[in-house]
């Protein structure tokens, strides 16, 4: 069937006398279009010395179509350029295409022809003497480097001495709660207990983060830490929860407090 979709035809664009090495020319070829056809160029990418200048270019007329590519040859002398063969796009999605076709192309030369034999010998070349060495540029960068900087230095000696680095932070002071207690707020009580432990477990576990809730912070230790009291750190915690929320009564927020204080320091000792 290709055979019998056009008939080929080759024609070159060039200049008169022929093309020149970075010369632009068109290869063209020209082929029948079946009825209820379409033609669709090939992409191409030509090896060297020929190059692709730009998209290929296709012209419909009546029963045929001309698709031109515009390329340039970078070497001089017989070139043998193989044209890809074009799409025909026929109806329901068929697809058929056309064979590449040969095309034989001469190149001249942009230099004058010109016999080895008439280009003289040119004479040895002398030597080149060598320059002279002066020390003019270095003392001119060290001038320039020792004005700027000099002014520099004076201003950061004027900065005076640096402050002093602070002392080691001091320790805060324990919150009263039994003060706080005996004023209502066990719930104030019951949640900073409750930070303060898991801050402790958080230290020795980054695993457990504070961000963990009761029961996935006591599966993380469960699996890290099983030599630790989980069953009364899991009794403290849950106990504070309910405080917090106001479900446990106000007589145990003091005792849950003071067990929460006494587990975390065992942990804090066993770390150190």
């Amino acid at each position: 069937m290709m055979g019998a979709l056009g008939v080929l035809a080759i024609s070159l664009l060039p200049q008169a006398s022929g093309p020149t090495v970075g010369d632009t020319v068109w290869l063209s070829r020209t082929v029948a279009v079946p009825p209820g056809y379409i033609v669709r160029a090939a992409d191409w990418d030509p090896g060297d010395p020929i190059e692709l200048l730009g998209r290929p270019r296709v012209v419909v007329a009546g029963d045929s179509a001309e698709i031109a590519y515009p390329v340039v040859v970078w070497r001089p002398g017989r070139q043998v350029v193989e044209l890809p063969g074009p799409l025909l796009l026929g109806p329901g999605g068929v697809v058929d295409s056309l064979k590449g076709q040969l095309v034989k192309l001469d190149v001249r030369s942009v230099l004058p022809p010109v016999a080895d034999s008439t280009l003289a010998p040119q004479p040895r070349a002398g030597m080149v003497p060598a320059g002279v060495v002066s020390l003019a540029p270095l003392a001119i960068f060290w001038g320039l480097a020792l004005a700027l900087l000099l002014p520099l230095h004076l201003w950061w000696r004027r900065r005076g001495k640096p402050a002093p680095a602070a002392g080691p932070p001091t320790a805060l002071p324990e919150p009263p709660l039994a003060r706080w207690a005996d004023d209502g707020e066990y719930r104030a009580v019951a949640n900073l207990a409750a930070v303060r432990l898991r801050a402790a477990v958080a230290d020795r576990l980054a695993a457990a983060h504070p961000g963990l809730d009761t029961e996935r912070l006591l599966a993380e230790l469960a699996a890290a830490r099983p030599a630790w009291p989980l069953s009364e750190l899991g009794s403290v915690l849950r106990g504070l929860d309910a405080a917090r929320f106001g479900m446990t009564p106000a007589s145990d927020v003091l005792r849950l407090s003071h067990a929460s204080a006494e587990l975390r320091d065992r942990l804090l000792r066993e770390a150190a």
